[in-house]
């Protein structure tokens, strides 16, 4: 076996020479420009999953809402007093109960008894509305009564927003009637 050192042609020193000036420049604009579409990105991202998450909230308040205002209102003996933004109920148990909206404070509140829960936040409307027994024609909808004797259904609508990153975020419309079993 024969060995054999074979010498090759010296590189030139400008082609081991270090980037230039110009490519070190173009290098870091288009780094730059990356950098700004993936802080866009995260800005934009970030916006969109706030405010999901603030109508994921504003939903699962509603919904708990809906829920206690429909085991109430189903299970009262009698309706004793009643305002656009407030009603007053004998509860089954013989206790007062009273649903409370303040339309400074942007709360409904239920008391019963000497208990007080708030029931949602940033409510920025609030009515009930009573009905009689006997529906209208065609519509299914219950006839308005302002009688507390003659009331069988409470018709509630309201909506709720939140204010996030100066914008006003509303949730969708709620409207729930409950029929008393009274």
């Amino acid at each position: 076996m024969v060995c054999k050192i074979t010498f090759s042609k010296r590189p030139c020193v400008r082609s081991i020479a270090g980037a230039t000036l110009v490519e070190n420049v173009i290098g870091m604009g288009i780094g730059v420009v990356v950098l700004a579409a993936v802080c866009g990105f995260s800005m934009f991202s970030a916006r969109g999953f706030a405010g999901f998450s603030s109508c994921n909230s504003l939903d699962l308040a509603n919904r708990k809402a809906m829920d206690q205002i429909t085991k109430d209102f189903r299970m009262v003996q009698a309706v004793t007093n009643f305002a656009a933004n407030t009603i007053s109920m004998v509860d089954y148990d013989g206790t007062p109960l009273k649903y409370y909206y303040s339309a400074s404070k942007q709360t409904l509140t239920r008391i019963k008894g000497s208990v007080t829960n708030t029931l949602l936040n940033d409510c920025t409307r609030f009515n009930f509305t009573m009905g009689m027994r006997t529906m209208t024609n065609a519509t299914f909808d219950f006839y308005p009564t302002t009688n507390v004797w003659e009331c069988k259904a409470m018709i509630m609508d309201w909506c709720c927003s939140r204010k996030l990153l100066g914008n006003t975020n509303d949730d969708m419309p709620q409207i729930q009637t409950v029929v008393m079993r009274n």
